[in-house]
């Protein structure tokens, strides 16, 4: 067959270049003529590997795999998981093997364009291919370095946030105690609210996420921070410092209990296992003893993080009953607050959700945990990937060295995907009075208490907290 004829006839520019492929006088492109023309450029681009199929199956095989068949997979998983993506790019491991796709569809198509190349005869088509689909294949590469960049960022944010045990932190108590322990994940929830007129950092805002796991039941205890007298394991460190409970100059208030071990240099080695904070250990022992519950991790913020969060997030709308007085200018916020805020739907930026969740001018510590908790649900819902995506620069500097927390990236995840389970609705409790007296606690029947909380749960039945608290007036919880 004379091919020159052929030659001559094929189209100019880049397509000129693959269209010469047809040219020569090798089996697999004389197969390839019989089938119609060899795939042009952008041919070549879209499926790497398709040009050198019949002469090289196994390095077109692989370039296919790389180029096509690895992104296609990842474009699945993210189809798969499009109602939580957040919960999927938490995992370290999904970050950077969504990073390595992307590598990957890249240096196969660079490939794939310079091999194909070198399979044509004439020097200027040769070069007409490797400029232009190395132009083509470049000017690809600018989204895609910048999304492996972000990955590369978040899987070391993740790193260095999230923990690689799972038991880390964990604190148990006996089955006899917390018979549904097995059933749960329960994660304590601390806000820190450090400022310049008080040493150290002060754990003001505590609430206890108790999820039921085989149903996704929920409730979010708020433990307040005037809670006197915890109780420790019996012969830990702690229970041996204050076999009575915890104690100090200033009445004792678990509040303290972070600072005590903090600046405390023999408790602070007793606690500092795992790589974790001692304090928060320290804190989740005597909750959990006091409480009569299993508790598996903990997760702190500090102000500064809570604020540069609900920013990053791009805000929250909260819908008062009733006008709330605000505390002015606190630290971290980024500017002077109006003296009220509300009724009605109110827009909460990073300084006035904090402002919102700090707030005792215009009621009591028991209302504020009140509010705290229904941030808290609110800013869950509102947690989508846009925000991942669109907002990274800003949740990146809102984590970094402002959230700490004992849970690995699968725990983590497994508590988001719980957590935003929009069929679910959550049981609010706060351990305040009447239900609760924090300046003189029964800690038994708060044990009782949080058993019943569990069973409710655990079994889909109402919480009865008047059996639990039989001879004291009753409150019931709000569900938000």
């Amino acid at each position: 067959m004379d091919t020159s004829d052929h030659f001559e006839a094929s189209p100019s520019g880049a397509d000129e270049a693959l269209a010469s492929l047809a040219t020569t006088d090798e089996p697999a492109i004389t197969g390839a003529r019989s089938h119609g023309q060899a795939p042009g450029l952008l041919g070549v681009i879209a499926l790497p590997g398709v040009a050198m199929w019949r002469r090289t199956p196994i390095v077109g095989a692989l370039l296919m795999i790389a180029g096509v068949m690895a992104p296609v997979f990842a474009a699945v998983l993210m189809l798969q998981h499009s109602d939580n993506l957040v919960g999927l790019f938490i995992r370290s491991s999904v970050l950077r093997g969504m990073a390595l796709v992307a590598l990957a569809a890249l240096t196969s198509r660079i490939i794939a364009v310079w091999l194909t190349a070198d399979r044509l005869r004439d020097h200027d088509a040769q070069r007409r291919m490797r400029v232009v689909g190395s132009l083509v294949v470049a000017a690809l590469a600018v989204p895609t370095a910048f999304a492996v960049m972000r990955m590369e960022q978040t899987r070391a944010a993740v790193d260095d946030v999230l923990q690689d045990s799972p038991t880390a932190g964990a604190v148990t108590v006996p089955a006899a105690i917390d018979p549904l322990a097995g059933q749960f994940r329960t994660v304590l929830m601390v806000g820190s609210d450090e400022g310049t007129d008080r040493l150290g950092l002060r754990t003001d805002s505590m609430i206890l996420a108790m999820v039921h796991t085989l149903t996704g039941r929920a409730s979010l205890v708020s433990i307040p921070r005037n809670l006197t007298r915890l109780q420790f394991t019996p012969g830990s460190p702690l229970d041996e410092r204050y076999p009575d409970g915890f104690e100090d100059d200033e009445g004792g208030l678990v509040n303290a209990l972070y600072i005590t071990v903090e600046y405390d240099e023999e408790l602070n080695e007793a606690y500092g296992r795992d790589g974790l904070d001692p304090g928060m250990l320290a804190l989740m022992e005597g909750l959990s003893t006091s409480l009569g519950i299993a508790i598996d991790d903990y997760l702190l913020v500090n102000s500064c993080g809570f604020v540069k969060m609900v920013d990053a997030l791009g805000g929250v709308v909260i819908d008062m009953e009733s006008e709330l007085p605000m505390p002015g200018k606190l630290r971290c916020s980024i500017y002077h607050l109006d003296p009220t805020i509300g009724p009605g739907e109110v827009f909460l930026d990073g300084t006035k959700a904090l402002g919102y969740v700090r707030s005792r001018l215009g009621d009591s510590d028991y209302q504020r945990m009140e509010r705290q908790r229904q941030l808290i649900q609110t800013i869950i819902d509102a947690v989508g990937f846009d925000d991942l995506v669109l907002r990274f620069p800003e949740l990146l500097d809102a984590v970094k060295d402002n959230v700490f927390t004992s849970m690995t990236d699968s725990e983590a995840l497994d508590l988001l995907n719980l957590l935003q389970d929009a069929d679910q609705e959550f049981e609010s409790v706060g351990l305040a009075p009447p239900l609760v007296e924090p300046s003189q606690p029964d800690y038994d029947e708060i044990k009782a208490l949080m058993q019943e909380i569990r069973a409710s749960l655990a079994y889909d039945t109402p919480l009865d907290l008047g059996a639990v608290t039989a001879g004291q007036q009753t409150a019931s919880p709000g569900s938000t």
